[in-house]
C-alpha cells in the first residue's frame, strides 16, 4: 500500500502537477515527497522500497586486527613462564610496541570472547563470605519474641 503510494506520487509530479498538490492530496509531509522523488531520482530500480534503520556498523565492536593483536599479546605473555597475563599486562606491551592501546573492559570483553579467561586452580575461591552474609541465629525471629533483650528497661 504505501509502495503504491509512494510509485502514485512520484508519476503524478512527472505528470506535471506540482509537488504541493502532490504531496498535501495525499496527506504527507513536504520531507516525505522529496525523500521519494530523490530516491526516484537515483536511479535505484527498487527506489520505492524502504531501506533498513538499522546501524551498519557497531562502533563499540573491535576490528579483526585489534582482536587479533590483543589475542596474539595475551599468547605471546603466557607462553613465557612467570609472566602476567592480566590487562595491565597486556596493556603494558601494546604500549611498549607503541600501538594505541584499548580500555581495561575492551581487552576483557575481548579475552572473554575468545575464551582465554582463566580461573584460579591454585587459590579457588571457594571459602570466601558474602559480605550480607548473617548466621542463621540472627535470621530467626521468634514469635513471642523471649530471646531478643528488651529495648527498653524500666
Amino acid at each position: 500500500m504505501e509502495e503504491e503510494l509512494r510509485k502514485q506520487a512520484v508519476q503524478r509530479h512527472l505528470a506535471g502537477e506540482t509537488p504541493k498538490a502532490v504531496y498535501t492530496s495525499l496527506q504527507r509531509s513536504k520531507k516525505w515527497f522529496f525523500k521519494w522523488l530523490n530516491r526516484y531520482q537515483s536511479g535505484a530500480t527498487d527506489w520505492y522500497k524502504e531501506h533498513s534503520r538499522a546501524p551498519l556498523t557497531k562502533p563499540s565492536e573491535l576490528s579483526i586486527a585489534d582482536k587479533e593483536v590483543i589475542v596474539s599479546t595475551r599468547n605471546r605473555l603466557d607462553a613465557s613462564p612467570f609472566a602476567q597475563i592480566g590487562v595491565s599486562a597486556i596493556k603494558w606491551e601494546l604500549h611498549k610496541l607503541g600501538l594505541p592501546f584499548r580500555s581495561d573492559s575492551t581487552i576483557n570483553r575481548t579475552l572473554k570472547r575468545e575464551g582465554l579467561v582463566k580461573k584460579n586452580e591454585i587459590f579457588p575461591q571457594r571459602g570466601r563470605v558474602p559480605v550480607l552474609y548473617r548466621s542463621p541465629v540472627l535470621q530467626q525471629h521468634p514469635s513471642d519474641g523471649s530471646c531478643w533483650p528488651p529495648l527498653h528497661q524500666e
